[in-house]
């Protein structure tokens, strides 16, 4: 049998019919401890050997968080087998009960170390090294406990501890709780989270518990921090950031955070592969007039989005709900402004059967999903704790089985994809003889019908087509402007300054804003009460003649202008 012990154990971390009360100590130098119980795991094979032995199957784990010289673990191929041997080498120990005998404890390493391990008579508190093959297993034998230490340095930790040298940390194990994880000195969760964004405050120390309860799981990771006062009130200012945010309750998918580090993330400017409108897309290339946002979805295809707009972005945002508005009106859904709070949801929803958020959270998530089989739902939630400590909660169930459900369907995916794309090729090939036959006698049939229908156009008066053509130059010529210059600030002085226009008129307004990823917005105002026009005409003219969204804003006639980086700029 290969031993699989903590491929399974670090990978999965969960299990537990009951725990034995088990107490046990470590070196004080440690970098951490923590304990599993591994008594339901998927995989199994290990459990004779232990019940065999009468080995509870708590398993207690400490050491320094490095790498150490364990070259077996950094040479590793991905598709080789993991057995304990990997890791030797590595600064740990592992504990077990002290009431194995030698004999029983040398058929438990041969089983777990997939090699015939005869362990000697063990003398109380001095290490005894087993050879595999060029790597040494140390064991030690206290009063209470045997220590499988896996480099020199840790059995060395052990022995000083045993005798006295060095201090020592008690680990005690509690009914319920599947693992404990705890650091001192470092912070293993801390950096993790600080490399991949979370970088105010410095992190250093964890503590992680799993426990269960029928078939759910809930887990609780505290990371203690310290702050220089400035970035502690920054830390402190995400409590409650996302309070006032709106989600479907019932949503297979619930995604909420603060954007304040967001700007740049690629999440937000890629192709969603998910039913989402286009245009709600586009709101997150704009993410940076909310302070906090939250979308949710349905499989059947509802789908919320609701953002808390900054103070000082209001125009911006009230221009960006009436787009909205005028864009998904159509769609099938409702966009409504109120306390700082753009909500967009489908109209067949109540807008008071959304469920708020009230908690101090500054991230959530919310995952369900199930088929005719089972059932799965993952939640996890942030929080900055009153000491400015971070505090992560959350619950699952059927993870594995979720997983594999997620492996299945992109799998499955892949293959589709393939398939229609050989598909589309093969229709393309034959319907392109086809349409050579008929296209010709298809465009005399229809020629005539077609032009009769494009010249029975809707009256417009000659000044409501030429100001919508002036609004369209503007438009135009500010996106030739950018695509051509690349300014940081898009003006009518700008356009004059770079001689795209001979004068500044008097009736319009160019404002604009550059965002993190290069993407350059535009708002054009234009004050029709100079004319005697009908504005709805004129934003009908844009529309039909140049294909240019607008919207009458306070009796003007209000533009979007957004520009995308270029591939060079974006690099």
């Amino acid at each position: 049998m290969k031993g699989k012990l903590f491929t399974v154990a670090l990978l999965v971390l969960f299990s537990s019919l009951y725990l034995f009360a088990i107490s046990v100590i470590v070196p004080g130098n440690s970098d951490f401890v923590m304990y599993l119980d591994l008594s339901v795991l998927e995989n199994q094979d290990w459990l004779p050997v232990f019940q065999e032995a009468g080995i509870p199957t708590v398993v207690s784990v400490y050491g320094k968080l490095s790498l150490g010289n364990a070259l077996g673990f950094l040479n590793l191929d991905e598709s080789a087998e993991f057995s304990l041997k990997n890791l030797l080498g590595l600064p740990l120990g592992i504990v077990l009960p002290g009431n194995i005998g030698d004999k029983s404890l040398g058929y438990v390493l041969s089983s777990l170390f997939d090699s015939t391990i005869e362990v000697p008579k063990l003398t109380i508190n001095e290490p005894s090294i087993i050879l595999l093959k060029s790597q040494k297993l140390y064991i030690i034998r206290s009063k209470d406990s045997i220590y499988l230490c896996f480099n020199k340095d840790i059995s060395t930790f052990t022995k000083d501890m045993l005798t006295g040298k060095i201090s020592s940390i008690p680990l005690s194990t509690k009914d319920g709780v599947v693992v404990y994880f705890k650091t001192y000195k470092k912070s293993l969760i801390g950096e993790l989270l600080y490399i991949t964004g979370d970088y105010i405050g410095i992190p250093i120390s964890d503590e992680l518990i799993i426990t269960k309860k029928d078939e759910k799981y809930r887990f609780e990771a505290t990371i203690v921090k310290t702050y220089s006062d400035y970035e502690k009130k920054l830390a402190l200012a995400k409590r409650g950031i996302l309070r006032d945010l709106s989600y479907i309750d019932s949503a297979n998918i619930i995604i909420a955070f603060d954007t304040s580090n967001m700007g740049d993330s690629p999440l937000l400017t890629a192709d969603l592969d998910v039913d989402i409108p286009e245009e709600i897309q586009k709101l997150f290339s704009f993410i940076e007039i909310f302070r906090a946002v939250s979308f949710s979805l349905t499989i059947d295809g509802y789908f919320t989005f609701s953002g808390i707009y900054k103070p000082e972005y209001e125009q911006d945002a009230k221009l960006t709900a009436s787009f909205m508005k005028k864009l998904l009106g159509d769609q099938g859904y409702q966009v409504s402004l109120e306390n700082r709070v753009i909500n967009i949801y489908p109209s067949e929803i109540d807008k008071s059967s959304l469920k708020k958020i009230n908690d101090n959270s500054y991230l959530l998530f919310e995952l369900n999903y199930s088929d005719e089989e089972e059932s799965a739902k993952i939640v996890m939630k942030a929080e900055v704790l009153d000491t400015g400590n971070l505090f992560i909660s959350g619950e699952f169930n059927n993870l594995v089985w979720f997983l594999n459900k997620i492996a299945e369907r992109a799998s499955r995916r892949e293959y589709e994809e393939e398939w229609d794309y050989e598909e589309e090729e093969y229709y393309e090939e034959s319907e392109e003889d086809a349409e050579e036959g008929y296209e010709e006698e298809y465009y005399d049939e229809y020629e005539e019908e077609y032009e009769e229908e494009y010249t029975d156009e809707t009256y417009y008066s000659e000044l409501e087509y030429e100001l919508a053509d002036k609004i369209a130059y503007i438009f135009n010529t500010c996106a030739d402007l950018i695509n051509n210059e690349r300014p940081q600030n898009v003006t009518l002085g700008t356009l004059y300054e770079y001689g795209y226009i001979d004068y500044i008129p008097d009736d319009i307004d160019v404002k604009s804003v550059v965002m993190n990823d290069g993407t350059i917005y535009v708002i054009i105002h234009t004050d029709v009460s100079y004319y005697d026009v009908a504005p709805e005409n004129v934003v009908d003219i844009l529309y039909e003649k140049n294909g240019i969204y607008s919207e009458i804003i306070n009796g003007m006639i209000s533009v979007i202008l957004y520009v995308e980086p270029r591939s060079e700029y974006a690099e």
